[in-house]
């Protein structure tokens, strides 16, 4: 009985004394700008929740919408395409600058022009990307992104089913939230 005492005394007092490892925690709004595997230009918006889980490490959770080509229609092709993920990543910062692996589940979408009329067929993707950046200050991020959607439905699904999209994008990031723990 004294050594199991003794045993969750010691715990209790090695325990008390170990002090958690402290974060950042940010919120942040991007803007992306970028090139499509299709060759067209796209833009988008991201929202993104970042944990701090060390000293130089956050666990990142993002959701965002990106189109592409809707500046420039072409004949009986998808004119627009439209990816929406949702993506959990983590982001390890040297110093100033960082890099981030992302994964997640999201929508692939299109608009096609068949013979006059528009169909928007979409699909549920599966993305994987990595980014990497600098951080001018606790508020402004500028980096560079590589993103890929895989559209993961059936056959039924019509013309996403089994089809591979990416992006290599530009982002610029401020911070609008900003704590330590």
């Amino acid at each position: 009985m004294k050594k199991v005492f003794f045993s969750l005394l010691a715990i209790t007092i090695i325990s008390i004394s170990t002090k958690a490892q402290k974060g950042n925690n940010e919120f942040s709004i991007n803007a992306e700008a970028g090139i499509g595997s299709n060759s067209d230009i796209g833009v988008g918006i991201f929202g993104k929740y970042l944990y701090g889980i060390g000293k130089s490490s956050q666990l990142t959770f993002s959701a965002g919408i990106t189109s592409f080509g809707t500046f420039l229609i072409k004949e009986n092709e998808p004119y627009a395409i439209r990816t929406i993920p949702f993506l959990a990543g983590y982001k390890y910062n040297f110093s100033r600058f960082f890099v981030e692996p992302q994964i997640g589940i999201g929508e692939l979408a299109g608009k096609v022009d068949i013979g006059g009329d528009v169909a928007r067929p979409s699909v549920a993707a599966a993305f994987g990307g990595i980014g990497a950046g600098y951080s001018f200050n606790s508020k402004l991020n500028i980096g560079v992104r590589f993103l890929a959607a895989h559209g993961i439905e059936g056959s039924s699904a019509g013309m996403w089913n089994d089809k591979d999209f990416n992006y290599t994008s530009l982002f610029v990031g401020y911070n609008i939230f900003h704590s330590k723990r």
